[in-house]
């Protein structure tokens, strides 16, 4: 089922379908409201280079409704060692480069890591 999620995690990652070692990424930025637009155009452009990480699985993307140029994204990992890894090999790209310039400044940058109730 996880290799069926890696493949199609876009459209079909659910709760119930989480490994137990998920961890998730958090980050609230707020770039310049004349540049919102263009943040969401290098995540999509940042979307196949993460698929290409080892451990992605999914990535979720937001925009506040109550203040301009305000983003959440919500990134699932299979586990929290491969997201830095990747973040590593991200942040060195060109892509990367691009997308995280466009950040004006970072609200909230966290890491969890599922627990089971």
């Amino acid at each position: 089922m996880l290799e069926s999620l890696k493949t199609q995690g876009q459209d079909l990652l659910t709760l119930e379908s989480l490994p137990p070692s998920t961890a998730i990424e958090i980050a609230i930025v707020e770039c310049a409201k004349e540049d919102s637009e263009t943040y969401h155009e290098m995540r999509k452009k940042m979307l196949p280079l993460l698929q290409t990480q080892k451990g992605f699985l999914a990535w979720r993307a937001f925009q506040s409704k109550t203040r301009e140029g305000i983003m959440l994204d919500l990134l699932y990992w299979e586990n929290v060692e491969d997201c830095h890894k990747a973040g590593e090999i991200l942040q060195n790209s060109e892509t990367g480069k691009q997308f995280f310039t466009l950040m004006k400044q970072t609200l909230i940058f966290e890491m969890f890591e599922r627990q089971t109730l």
